[in-house]
């Protein structure tokens, strides 16, 4: 992975991240076993991210825009929403190890470049056009 997508502010973003993961699963986690889990979960989450869907390409989309200081806060917040929305997807395995009150964009990337784990796909940068409205808009409801 090259530095060109993390922003080096956000090394610690990783470390702080990975210090509040293992805070939380202490008790039922070893640090090397909550690594192996989460280089497992981050490779799913790079694998959804590759996937066409509408979500996937916003989100990475967005985290490009970021990494030129040309993304909204609008942007940042709906690309966040879809991100949610991908780790749902994923099933009980994300919701297990990675709780959503700890994910951020710029933190799950920081997250995976500690890890060595590059989540952005080989691809063309697609267009940044927010999901639609009615795509699975029930998991941006609190609740």
């Amino acid at each position: 992975m090259t530095d060109t997508h993390i922003h080096p502010e956000w090394r610690e973003d990783a470390a702080l991240l990975q210090q509040r993961l293992e805070e939380h699963w202490h008790h039922r986690y070893r640090p090397e076993e909550l690594r192996q889990r989460l280089e497992t979960l981050l490779l799913a989450i790079k694998k959804a991210l590759a996937r066409d869907s509408a979500d996937a390409r916003f989100v990475v989309a967005v985290y490009r825009r970021i990494l030129e200081h040309r993304a909204s806060e609008e942007e940042k917040k709906q690309a966040n929403r879809a991100l949610k929305r991908i780790l749902k997807e994923l099933g009980l395995v994300v919701i297990g190890i990675l709780p959503f009150s700890f994910v951020t964009l710029p933190g799950l990337f920081a997250l995976a470049h500690h890890y060595h784990i590059d989540l952005l796909p080989d691809e063309e940068e697609p267009a940044a056009t927010p999901p639609p409205a009615g795509n699975n808009n029930s998991s941006d409801r609190p609740g």
